[in-house]
């Protein structure tokens, strides 16, 4: 479409204007040699073809007026089929120039003598009448060109704004809705009819609109709950003012469901680090067995129940459980049950709504049940959670539904749960202190992480690994332990375990002077505690030391499982009552600790 065709009814009106003033014909046609407009009898030509060798398209070349006086006897008339009885008088052309080029003609054409008389008359006049109106009708193409552009500029914008997933909706000044996006219709469950013209606070309770418009005070990442339809709305609402010339002219908020953010980080998280299986260092009997029953662990929706010493790795098996299965892709929430006083716990877990107590969050907070929708949870010392909090976790595991603090309605939650504890949680169902009930609930599929000293096999790795880390973070040239050293590590009990044995490398690796790791390096209270250490300076060993070091080697041959006791009872000959005797004589508690851990009834 040419241009002067997208303003056709603005040149029949210039053509009409000029043909009343003038009392002449007028016609007026665009770059194509089309007929946009005409008076007279040109009014019933209009949408006409006209030929490529008319005076029209000699003005249009050479971008000049141009002057007939007699019709038929000039040169441009040579063609014409009509030349010898052509109606026409006298004809005055001016080109309609737009941006530097010829976008068309206005035509002046004479059929009288009178009118013939008052071009020729005239003509000077004329064409600067006429030149005039060409630009008025440039100036017009121009208004148009701009309009295009603006609409197609609004279509882009619509379009992007319909494309987002986030909901995006503008408000007046007074705080009336004057526009909303596709996404914004669907959260909220409205149609713009139904929304436009609404105040923002009907759709949004809670949103301080007032104070954006007013103070232009930006609200960022506030969270917003509403039932839509029957349906909860938990969303994220960021609400902006605008303005012009320094006058406030409304608010513009933009919405985003929480479980869409969640995803969104989840996903983000997932790409940037995936923490696997082959990631825990060891290679063991007994670590090789801990991580096929995790590996199976992964391939289930079930509750998991980790348990071990501090520091043997709990939560690292618990993300691998959670990479390694179908929720990978989905949150992996962790919250460590000890290290958050118990009256704040609740929240911490259910989250809770504006105004549930003193100083609460403005729209509330979801709790971390709630952000690990989807994905999994990671009740980390589950074993120090409250009584009153373990009946509210149990309702939650039985009703998978959760209800905020200070909240109404509650709501489903799928979620999948991982706790961990270092505690004998048979000791402490026996004593009253955790729920019977709910350790059945979460001990669904037991994992229990061996201790360091029951797989001393791991330690040359360990070492080497945590030496090489250290030394190139520290920049030092450091790369092996001497066999003193080395000794001196192994024959420590570690109850710390992979967590301690890590730091004391890193210590290491910060006060060696040389290219190994030395005993003269080694902390005294590691050397302390060594229990060959006495017995290496004087040659002689006590019976005592002999039973110990023969339990402990048995354990770690065998292993601290229920028929790896057996077999050590049986290795050493003694009974199993024996070796329990045994072994708090010698004031290894922790050992049997830990053999009362790895000793669970099946379920």
């Amino acid at each position: 479409m040419s241009q002067l065709k997208q303003i056709e009814q603005s040149a029949q009106h210039v053509a009409e204007a000029i043909a009343s003033v003038l009392g002449v014909e007028v016609t007026i046609v665009d770059d194509s040699l089309l007929r946009i407009a005409g008076t007279g009898r040109y009014l019933e030509t209009i949408g006409a073809q006209l030929a490529i060798d008319s005076v029209f398209a000699q003005v249009l070349r050479s971008k000049r007026g141009f002057i007939i006086t007699d019709p038929g006897k000039h040169n441009v008339c040579v063609t014409c089929q009509i030349r010898e009885s052509c109606p026409e008088q006298a004809q005055v052309c001016c080109p309609i120039i737009f941006e530097e080029a010829a976008i068309g003609v206005i035509a002046l054409i004479a059929f009288t003598a009178k009118q013939r008389q008052t071009l020729l008359e005239q003509q000077q006049d004329l064409f600067g009448f006429i030149d005039r109106m060409a630009e008025l009708l440039a100036s017009k193409i121009a208004e148009q060109e701009n309009l295009n552009r603006l609409q197609v500029a609004k279509n882009q914008l619509e379009t992007v704004l319909n494309t987002v997933q986030e909901g995006i909706i503008a408000a007046d000044q007074f705080g009336r809705i004057v526009r909303l996006n596709t996404a914004a219709k669907k959260m909220l469950g409205v149609s713009a009819a139904q929304a436009i013209g609404t105040s923002l606070t009907s759709l949004l309770p809670g949103l301080e609109v007032e104070a954006v418009i007013d103070a232009g005070r930006e609200i960022s990442n506030r969270e917003i709950t509403r039932n839509v339809n029957g349906r909860r709305l938990h969303c994220m609402v960021t609400a902006k003012p605008w303005s012009e010339g320094g006058l406030a002219c409304g608010i513009v908020a933009t919405l985003r469901e929480m479980a869409e953010v969640r995803k969104f980080v989840s996903q983000l998280s997932s790409q940037t680090f995936h923490y696997t299986l082959d990631m825990i260092l060891g290679d063991s009997q007994l670590l090789r067995a801990t991580k096929d029953s995790a590996a199976k662990a992964a391939d289930s929706n079930t509750t998991v129940l980790i348990q071990g010493e501090s520091g043997t790795g709990k939560e690292l098996f618990a993300r691998a459980i959670h990479y390694g299965g179908e929720r990978k892709y989905k949150p992996f929430i962790a919250i460590n049950c000890a290290a958050i006083p118990e009256a704040l716990l609740e929240s911490e877990l259910f989250g809770y709504e504006e105004g549930a107590f003193t100083g609460a969050r403005r729209g509330g907070k979801p709790g971390k049940f709630e952000l690990a929708d989807g994905g999994t949870i990671f009740l980390d010392e589950i074993g120090d959670m409250s009584l009153s909090l373990q009946a509210k976790l149990l309702r939650v595991l039985q009703e998978r539904r959760i209800e905020r603090v200070g909240g109404l309605d509650g709501f489903r939650v799928d979620v999948r749960i991982i706790g961990a504890t270092h505690k004998d949680i048979d000791i402490m169902v026996k004593n009253g202190e955790f729920r019977e009930d709910l350790y059945y609930r979460i001990n669904v599929f037991p994992l229990y992480i061996p201790a360091l000293r029951y797989r001393q096999d791991d330690l040359p790795l360990l070492i080497q690994t945590f030496i090489t880390k250290y030394a190139s973070a520290l920049s030092k040239e450091i790369s092996a332990i001497d066999a003193d050293a080395f000794q001196t590590l192994q024959s420590y009990q570690w109850p710390g375990n992979v967590r301690e044995l890590e730091n004391t490398i890193e210590y290491l690796v910060n006060i060696e002077t040389g290219n190994t790791i030395s005993k003269r390096s080694i902390p005294a209270r590691i050397k302390e505690k060594t229990a060959t250490a006495h017995n290496k300076l004087t040659g002689v060993v006590p019976l005592a030391e002999l039973e110990r070091t023969a339990i402990n080697s048995a354990l770690e041959r065998f292993g601290p499982s229920a028929e790896g006791k057996n077999k050590v009872a049986q290795a050493l000959g003694i009974s199993k009552a024996t070796l329990y005797r045994k072994l708090k004589e010698y004031n290894c508690i922790s050992q049997i600790e830990t053999l009362s851990q790895f000793e669970k009834p099946k379920q």
